[in-house]
């Protein structure tokens, strides 16, 4: 499947790993497939570097826009019991405005991690690794307390 995002800009760098296809259409251009991390932090990259975005993607304004988006996501949600929030995430137009909000919330950790030279697969192996230590099953299954108060 492709998907077609409007264009800014059309003319800037292209990584090597992802040429976007522009359709007859200036404005547009086609999204590839993603399958993986690495796909999705290729073209995410590139989506940025054709835009000539990467000039505002520091750490501190990256961490400042995950935090916003953060909080997008639970405006959507806020005020709901959880089984209205069951409810909508049952339909396609209740699941699209938290769809939108997960994808951009993705988007700047991937580009967070890119900035930084963080690996996010490394990332995630090493904090389960911690928490597994701090949460051990036989003391935290079924429990929310904080892993001092085990």
């Amino acid at each position: 499947m492709r998907r077609a995002l409007n264009s800014l800009a059309v003319h800037s760098h292209v990584s090597p790993t992802y040429v976007p296809m522009l359709d007859s259409n200036p404005d547009t251009e086609t999204i590839p497939d993603i399958k993986t991390i690495s796909d999705a932090l290729d073209a995410v990259v590139t989506f940025r570097d054709r835009r000539d975005w990467s000039q505002y993607h520091t750490p501190r304004h990256l961490s400042s826009a995950l935090s916003i988006e953060i909080g997008e996501l639970q405006e959507v949600l806020l005020w709901k019991t959880d089984e209205e929030i069951g409810e909508m995430l049952e339909e396609p137009e209740g699941q699209e405005p938290v769809v939108d909000e997960i994808g951009d919330i993705l988007i700047l950790a991937l580009l967070f991690c890119q900035e930084t030279g963080i690996d996010p697969l490394d990332a995630i192996e090493r904090k389960l690794a911690k928490n597994a230590g701090k949460y051990p099953v036989d003391k935290a299954r079924g429990r929310s307390e904080k892993y001092s108060s085990l």
